[in-house]
């Protein structure tokens, strides 16, 4: 912003209130039109920030979806894998053996939340606003590295029987730990289930009050 020293001389009083005025009405139409780009410009990065969460926290509804069917399925393999393991600790013949600790996870996306943040878009949104996307992304950072946490747990679960490779090799040690991790690993999902409960309220609420 420019601001020229006035042309000519200023001989009385008069001149120099004009001059002064002038450069008021000057400076002041100049700020307000500064301010008023400013806001533009942050209503846009407030829009633009919103519009991606949004996009986001749906493809993330959708993806929790999936996770809840793989996680079921994953515990109806844990509940046959201590069934299985039950009849080999108590000498039952076992055909067929279909014992598994493997399960799939998709981690929920948090890039238009960090973008939004180093962007600054964050900083111009209301607090209530601000409160509801941050719970959301803590919920879901909480939850995927509570779930890969369990996925390391349960691929190590399996080691002992890619050792002994056929599950009438395992020795009842074996067999104990084995159920006994197994029993463990269910129990961590079904703690993780119900954080992820919550997780989906949170996603409803949101989407609902969509502006």
């Amino acid at each position: 912003m420019d601001v020229h020293p006035p042309q000519g001389s200023i001989r009385t009083w008069k001149d120099f209130l004009v001059h002064l005025l002038t450069i008021t009405i000057g400076l002041f139409i100049a700020l307000t039109l500064e301010a008023a780009v400013e806001s533009l410009h942050h209503r846009h990065l407030v829009r633009d920030g919103r519009t991606n969460l949004d996009r986001e926290i749906s493809a993330n509804q959708r993806l929790y979806g999936e996770n809840v069917e793989r996680l079921r399925g994953n515990r109806d393999q844990l509940r046959s894998d201590i069934a299985q393991l039950r009849d080999l600790r108590d000498g039952k013949p076992v055909e067929n053996s279909r014992l598994s600790w493997r399960w799939e996870w998709n981690s929920y996306s948090g890039t238009a939340w960090t973008t939004a943040r180093d962007s600054g878009a964050v900083s111009y949104m209301s607090p209530e606003v601000i409160s509801s996307y941050s719970w959301i992304y803590l919920q879901q950072d909480y939850i995927n590295s509570t779930a890969l946490k369990i996925f390391d747990e349960e691929t190590k679960a399996g080691a002992a029987l890619e050792i002994a490779g056929d599950p009438k090799s395992l020795t009842r040690a074996q067999i104990d730990a084995l159920l006994l991790k197994t029993a463990e690993l269910d129990l961590s999902f079904e703690q993780l289930q119900i954080t992820m409960t919550s997780l989906s309220e949170m996603y409803a609420q949101e989407i609902q009050h969509r502006p």
